[in-house]
């Protein structure tokens, strides 16, 4: 897998893996068993070409190629489940984790100089 992926390319990968499983899920009919079955094996040698050239190839994308031999499962978004699953522990490149700044409120001295020096809270 790549190590810097800008969300931008992030993005496109989504964009490509739902647009792939809509065209399979919805134009099923010509993608079923029998002439058009190459059409929708070769779109899928495309989609993961093309997702792997974005994202890096991942294990995820496999199981795309195989769920299609089990009959009516292949209508599952399987490249948007496979783009979510190599992606799910990745932060876009031009992300940076947010960084919280915490302000200590320890006090130093005993705890009878620190009672004296401030009352305690009303309730």
């Amino acid at each position: 897998m790549k190590a810097n992926v800008s969300r931008s390319t992030l993005i496109a990968a989504y964009v490509i893996a739902i647009c792939a499983d809509f065209a399979q899920i919805c134009l099923f009919s010509f993608f079923a068993e029998g002439i058009a079955s190459p059409v929708d094996d070769f779109s899928d040698v495309v989609v993961c070409v093309i997702l792997s050239r974005l994202i890096g190839f991942h294990v995820a994308f496999l199981p795309s190629f195989l769920i299609k031999l089990i009959p009516l499962v292949d209508t599952a978004p399987t490249w948007t489940l496979a783009v979510l699953i190599a992606t799910r522990h990745r932060v876009a490149a031009n992300d940076k984790p947010e960084v919280v700044d915490v302000e200590s409120t320890v006090e130093t001295g005993t705890p009878d100089a620190i009672a004296k020096t401030k009352p305690p809270p009303k309730l």
